[in-house]
């Protein structure tokens, strides 16, 4: 199989595959054109299939870059059969003193303004899913954001913990508020009376019905706060 010279520079090596890269960008209208789409597998339980490194210290080189010109379909396949893993892991290598603020996990840039091009999109497209949609951790025993496959959205919930509603926000010592709105907040009116908190927790509800605002405390009763 011939490899275009300005894509990969570097040899092969037996069972696993790798590829060093160099510091020169191939320019458009360098890159060799197959016949076929070049493919690499191999049967190793340990090594990566292909495994691209850039030496380079400093410059705008990237260890791998892929383009597509065509608009019909995505520039990048990627799919996986994991049971305990991500199927794309990303690893950012900080540094302790925080000189690394600009940098990023994951970076997405939008480009031509205008654009109508959706910057993170979750779908289903076999049916609705169980798993959590969305989970950010960076606190002990807490999930800082959570998005589960119901659609409820818990704000320092329990690690695992399913929202007890569509928002969830639980408040913590550390916080001046669990919410400041910086401007009016509105209440639509709810179809019928909502049901109240579980026992175990107290609380209640605030609510509007046909424009007045309602409360409805641990002991179930509504009682009106403003008229409409």
């Amino acid at each position: 199989m011939a490899v275009g010279r300005r894509v990969f520079l570097g040899a092969f090596t037996a069972g696993a595959v790798t590829v060093a890269t160099g510091t020169e960008a191939a320019a458009e209208g360098e890159y060799t054109d197959y016949a076929a789409p070049a493919n690499f597998w191999s049967t190793s339980t340990t090594a990566y299939t292909v495994t691209i490194n850039c030496a380079a210290t400093s410059g705008t080189a990237s260890a791998l870059n892929v383009t597509s010109q065509n608009p019909a379909t995505s520039a990048m396949n990627l799919s996986g059969t994991e049971t305990a893993r991500g199927t794309l892991k990303i690893s950012h290598v900080g540094y302790a003193d925080g000189s690394d603020a600009g940098a990023s996990g994951l970076s997405i840039d939008l480009k031509t303004q205008g654009t109508a091009a959706q910057g993170i999109f979750v779908t289903a497209t076999q049916g609705p899913t169980t798993g959590s949609l969305i989970v950010l951790r960076n606190n002990p025993g807490v999930d800082d954001f959570v998005v589960k496959g119901s659609g409820r959205t818990g704000i320092g919930v329990g690690r695992g913990d399913k929202p007890l509603a569509q928002l969830h926000v639980v408040q913590r010592s550390d916080a001046p508020a669990a919410l400041l709105l910086e401007g009016a907040a509105r209440l639509a009116d709810v179809d019928t009376e909502p049901t109240n908190a579980p026992a175990d927790r107290g609380g209640g509800s605030l609510y509007a019905q046909n424009g007045a605002l309602y409360w409805k405390g641990s002991s179930g009763v509504p009682t009106r706060l403003a008229p409409a």
